[in-house]
Parts: C-alpha cells; structure tokens; sequence
C-alpha cells in the first residue's frame, strides 16, 4: 500500500473511476455521476476513460517503493 497525498493506493487504478482521487459526489460506486473531479490534477474527468499517461507513469514509478511510503505531489510553478 502507498500513500499519495493522503489517497491509498493498493494497486494501479484500470480507469480514472476506480481511481481515490476521484470524486464523483456519489456515496457508491454504482451508476451516478458521468464526471468526476481529479483531486490530485484539479481537472474534471470521465469515470469509464482510461487513465492519463501522467497518472499512469506516476503509479508505475510510486508503486515500486516500499510497502507503507507516504508520498506527496506538489505542482512545478
């Protein structure tokens, strides 16, 4: 398990739907909400959509530390 900015991570998310970071407003996982708010990239995104190319490097890379590392991502400004 992974800690990213306060998000668990036992594995690499398949869509942005299964994805912590994503909230939808709903209180399940079942039909709701088509879109969703990316807290970590601050973008709105599609549940079902596979995920970006940035967050999928990014799990590939935080995954292969440790069992139990707390990570944090800040922005480049």
């Amino acid at each position: 398990m992974i800690e990213i900015n306060g998000f668990k991570f036992y594995d690499e998310p398949r869509s942005c739907g299964s994805c912590p970071c994503l909230n939808t407003g709903a209180t399940h996982r079942s039909p709701g909400a088509k879109r969703g708010h990316c807290l970590i990239w601050n973008e709105w995104h599609l549940r079902y959509r596979n995920i970006p190319a940035r967050c999928h490097k990014l799990f590939k890379k935080a995954l292969t530390y440790p069992d139990g590392s707390k990570l944090a991502i800040v922005a480049n400004q």
